[in-house]
């Protein structure tokens, strides 16, 4: 019998699945990974990684993990170290490592050639092209990318809501939403500073912004709006450089906790890049990232071989 984990690990959680013999027999959750000066992020993962691991009661013989992870280093020598706590946490199998939009895109796709646009708490698009190239757009991380993400939407809505009280910017229904979700706003942006998850804290207030922005107002509605546009162009750029010889019959998809709010992100980003791309076959994710890593170590890692590590003395993909 064989025994694999899967993992999708990003900012606001992270899901294992254990699987016995190719298939899914159980999956566990942990908390995300926490993004401050207070914290070191490879141990911050590799200690949710083995949170996961003994919700599922450290199951002995383990003998691969694929992680697809928000926080996977891109130096080579730190994306290793963190493999080895890994391994050291799970007793030592062979760890495929790499960015979540790898299991986002062969979760979303099957591995085949196209585009996929991932977007949570924070967003990347991944294209593969038809020699099995690789094309990446944003990725860059809450202070240099992410745009349209979970996390930008509600630094937009707290900006709106702290230009407000500030007398700089317009009235807005986010102010009330904003004191019903943390209570007293004065103090509210050091509050938010020297807490453990910032960018988690932050990413947490698109649940009420949607609500503010279904109820008609200007500003939230706004925010969506730009963040739609943002998803689109990004995932533009990926398209022409992965296809510039043109997209008909391209396929395309999306993944993420942001587009499950169909009304203000799925249904304006569909429609959106069917008109801007008419011959793209835009259609929904065949599974999630989770379900990317158990594909993976069922079929090999294929095209997404240069964007992964391999870590384990017998390692082989």
């Amino acid at each position: 019998m064989s025994l694999d984990l899967a993992v999708d690990g990003g900012q606001t959680n992270l899901r294992m699945a254990l699987v016995r013999d190719g298939v899914v027999a159980e999956i566990a959750h942990a908390g995300g990974f926490a993004y401050s000066g207070q914290t070191d992020l490879l141990d911050s993962v590799a200690d949710a990684v083995a949170e996961a691991f003994g919700a599922l009661g450290a199951p002995p013989g383990v003998e691969r993990v694929c992680l697809g992870l928000t926080a996977a280093p891109l130096q080579p020598d730190r994306r290793f170290r963190l493999a080895e706590r890994i391994r050291d946490r799970l007793g030592g199998p062979e760890v495929w490592l790499g960015p979540d939009m790898v299991t986002a895109h062969a979760g979303a796709l099957g591995g085949a050639a196209g585009v996929v646009t991932t977007a949570g708490t924070g967003v990347v698009c991944l294209g593969i092209d038809a020699e099995g190239g690789s094309h990446q757009g944003d990725g860059h991380g809450y202070l240099l990318g992410d745009s349209g993400s979970g996390f930008a939407v509600g630094r937009a809505a707290l900006r709106a809501v702290m230009a407000e009280r500030d007398g700089r910017g317009p009235a807005t229904a986010l102010t009330d939403a904003a004191r019903e979700a943390f209570g007293d706003l004065a103090g509210l942006s050091q509050r938010i500073y020297t807490s453990p998850a910032p960018v988690r804290i932050v990413a947490s207030c698109t649940s009420w912004v949607a609500a503010v922005a279904r109820a008609g107002d200007p500003v939230a509605r706004a925010i969506w709006s730009g963040a739609v546009d943002d998803l689109v162009a990004t995932t533009a750029a990926v398209l022409g450089r992965a296809f510039p010889g043109g997209v008909a019959e391209v396929p395309l998809s999306y993944t993420g906790g942001l587009f499950t709010i169909d009304d203000l992100v799925r249904r304006p980003f569909v429609s959106a890049v069917s008109d801007r791309f008419p011959g793209v076959l835009v259609h929904e994710p065949l599974g999630n990232p989770l379900d990317g890593a158990v594909r993976l170590l069922a079929d090999g890692l294929g095209p997404y071989t240069p964007l992964m590590l391999t870590a384990g003395s017998d390692a082989h993909v």
